[in-house]
């Protein structure tokens, strides 16, 4: 099915990337792939040709960490003459340990990729949705956005910058009586990602306990709250019964709860 609409997702080739990939690509879209491994991209790309038929996808090699990179993308694109249809600002890492520990130069490293590459993709694409009146953003955060995660300080704070961010720009759509739309997508720890080892949390109890999700779940629900137009989506049937009654938890138990799930076991 060629329905003649172009997704564009950054780490598309590995984790809930690759795993949203699938979704997109059976719907007929051309999937452009923004990601740091050339190997990891071809051996990505030759699994989903086998599952999907007549697919098409496009990558870029390129450390989105780097200042000029998301203006590279951009570039990419237009000199390719393809529109975007749908941009999922999926790439991130995460470190964990306490702050006055946590290696410096890592930890800029992912606020720029986490958070100054979202907010330049963001701006860049979102210009011309705008003018073209149609399109979609979606931006991953995380369920660390909601509440203060001891040491998972800085990225807890760079997904809360995600989801306001998209949050406050969904608004701002809306106030202009804009078709475009931008979702943000607020998964639990996630099990089946390198997500877990790169951050050096192997041994970390969150990713078997009380909300842990896994890259087909949150692909699904990614998918089904594009499908519907949600402004937000919390990830994990799990997660969102523990969204749910937060509320009515007190502060102190619910940091007493997080404390114990960022636990080394």
């Amino acid at each position: 099915m060629d329905i003649g609409k172009t997704a564009l997702i950054t780490g598309g080739s590995s984790g809930i990337g690759f795993t949203i990939s699938r979704y997109f690509l059976k719907a007929g879209y051309r999937l452009l792939w923004v990601s740091l491994s050339q190997k990891e991209i071809d051996a990505a790309q030759s699994q989903l040709n086998t599952e999907v038929s007549d697919s098409e996808i496009h990558s870029l090699e390129i450390d989105l960490s780097l200042s000029d990179a998301a203006q590279k993308v951009y570039e990419w694109v237009k000199e390719n003459n393809w529109t975007i249809d749908v941009l999922i600002n999926n790439a991130g890492f995460g470190t964990y340990g306490f702050s006055n520990e946590i290696d410096l130069d890592r930890e800029l490293n992912m606020i720029d990729l986490n958070v100054i590459n979202v907010y330049k993709m963001t701006r860049f694409f979102l210009k011309n949705m705008i003018e073209d009146n149609k399109g979609t953003i979606i931006n991953i955060s995380s369920n660390t956005s909601f509440q203060p995660t001891p040491k998972l300080s800085a990225y807890g704070a760079t997904k809360s910058f995600v989801k306001h961010f998209s949050r406050s720009i969904n608004e701002e759509l809306k106030m202009l009586n804009s078709n475009v739309k931008v979702m943000c997508v607020c998964p639990s720890a996630i099990k089946d990602t390198n997500f877990r080892k790169a951050g050096k949390m192997d041994n970390l109890k969150t990713f078997s306990g009380l909300a842990t999700t896994t890259s087909e779940e949150v692909a699904k629900d990614v998918w089904n709250g594009f499908v519907k137009q949600k402004d937000i989506v919390i990830s994990g049937w799990k997660m969102r019964i523990l969204h749910r009654i937060s509320g009515i938890v007190p502060y102190g138990i619910q940091q007493f709860l997080v404390r114990k799930e960022i636990k080394e076991i």
